[in-house]
């Protein structure tokens, strides 16, 4: 029995996507991954102080991108739907939020996904993973834009 747990548990931390993994399709449809868009998939919680710098810049790209190509979607991983509101709004309010946002107390996308730290983007195209940046990135926003250039 003991074996089985360990088991259970190292495997669940084992499988994350990983560039040119093929997400799951109750997941695209959850999501809304459909059509040729390329999708940038930003995971992000109130708590992660690197997230609290990033999204607004995430936000500030998202002003200059041609939304016919690209969506990017936050996915907040609050396990308080409280926390999560909060947050939203108080950055919607300064400006510095003006993408979609799928909330995820239950940790069902994050589970999926399973990034190795945050914030962690994922570059997503024809429902397959393209690219991942994990962690800090002073300058996100020149980064997407920079990154979104290349996959063209």
């Amino acid at each position: 029995m003991k074996n089985i747990i360990w088991t259970f548990l190292l495997g669940s931390q084992l499988f994350a996507y990983d560039v040119g993994d093929t997400i799951s399709p109750a997941m695209v449809e959850h999501l809304g991954l459909g059509g040729e868009k390329v999708y940038v998939i930003d995971f992000f919680a109130s708590w992660c102080g690197s997230c609290q710098k990033e999204v607004p810049l995430i936000a500030k790209a998202n002003v200059t991108l041609n939304h016919n190509e690209v969506e990017i979607i936050g996915i907040d991983v609050d396990k308080k739907p409280e926390n999560a509101e909060a947050f939203q709004k108080a950055l919607q309010a300064e400006g510095a939020l003006n993408f979609r946002v799928v909330n995820d107390p239950q940790n069902l996308v994050i589970a999926e996904f399973n990034p190795v730290g945050m914030p962690t983007l994922y570059y997503v195209k024809a429902q397959k993973v393209v690219k991942i940046i994990t962690g800090a990135v002073d300058a996100i926003d020149a980064q997407i834009h920079s990154d979104l250039k290349k996959m063209r």
